[in-house]
């Protein structure tokens, strides 16, 4: 009976399925390379339509530096994703840090001393997150969806709903130092998902992940510490994001306490989209930057051609669907 409704039910889909178009058959020939064709298409295609605007120096720099929030908070969601759970707080944690910076500084507290103790936020919290969805078997989608409402809330009452410009001098000298033209954010993000990429790519333990993701059951048969791993995977999740709070905060020179909400789907958009550029199907860390920059490229382009803020939005929300679409596709095609 079982085995009758499946090949029915295959029957359907194949019969359902739309036939390939050519541009469809250019993205298969492509496969895991069409994403960073696309980026490539879309910069030319904005360098020739704003040549004075968009295709200059300036502009790129403009990009690259805009972006390095999103980059290290797209690393902190790609981690646990990798394992098969979701953060959805990274960006409340990354909030909250430079609320939390900024609060101690205008208390007293030393630079240092405040850094140190607001990046000590982001693990705590990525800690928690983990004994919530791994040790409470709460859906991780479920549990982080919680510790962002919560964490957005006290962020507003540390800060009273107001803008906090109480961030040290010293970061902000810091972050705002240039290397080549570009801020310090830029480069340590870099390096950050360099590290991540040789963890992901040339160790066990990203190997572990992606099997753990792929099937946590089997993993557990297999003698993996399935728990230990997802565990971890919280706890860097929630440090980069401490990270990326700490540097935003100098490189912006305030913090807003309401802002969680604007940097909650650039990373998801990419994560989802970068699984479907490089390593076709995996979470992987080129594929994110890609996607990252492809992002940027057709938000500013947008805005350059006269589109209002409100763009970013629906160019982030429709890239979601199209990254989950295209992957389903290629890996669908890539079987056959």
């Amino acid at each position: 009976m079982s085995s009758t409704t499946k090949t029915d039910s295959s029957a359907t889909v194949s019969q359902e399925a739309p036939p390939t178009t050519a541009a469809a058959g250019r993205l298969v020939a492509l496969g895991p390379w069409a994403v960073p064709f696309l980026l490539v298409a879309l910069f030319a295609v904005f360098a020739v339509a704003s040549p004075d605007t968009f295709a200059t120096t300036t502009n790129v720099r403009v990009m690259l530096i805009g972006q390095a929030s999103i980059l290290l908070l797209a690393l902190a969601f790609v981690i646990p994703l990798r394992a098969g759970d979701f953060d959805l707080s990274v960006a409340a944690i990354m909030v909250i840090v430079g609320a939390a910076l900024g609060s101690m500084t205008a208390n007293g507290l030393s630079p240092v001393a405040a850094c140190l103790i607001a990046l000590s936020i982001g693990p705590v919290v990525g800690f928690i997150n983990g004994i919530l969805v791994v040790r409470f078997n709460i859906n991780s989608f479920i549990a982080t969806l919680g510790t962002l409402t919560v964490l957005d809330g006290f962020s507003r009452l540390i800060s009273g709903g107001a803008l906090i410009t109480t961030v040290p001098d010293e970061l902000v000298d810091f972050t705002r130092r240039s290397l080549f033209d570009l801020t310090m954010p830029v480069w340590l993000g870099w390096g950050i998902a360099l590290l991540v990429y040789y963890v992901f790519e040339w160790t066990p333990v990203g190997r572990y992940l992606l099997f753990i993701g792929n099937n946590a059951t089997a993993a557990q048969l297999a003698g993996l510490r399935v728990n230990a791993y997802r565990q971890g995977a919280y706890v860097v999740s929630g440090t980069i994001s401490a990270i990326a709070g700490v540097l935003g905060a100098g490189l912006l020179g305030s913090v807003d306490p309401t802002a969680s909400g604007a940097y909650l789907l650039p990373p998801i958009t990419a994560a989802f989209l970068g699984a479907s550029a490089i390593r076709l199907g995996r979470f992987n860390v080129a594929g994110t930057l890609v996607a990252i920059y492809l992002v940027a490229v057709g938000v500013t382009g947008l805005q350059m051609l006269g589109f209002d803020s409100w763009i970013a939005d629906v160019f982030n929300g429709t890239f979601l669907v199209f990254a989950v679409g295209l992957t389903v596709f290629l890996r669908r095609r890539s079987s056959t």
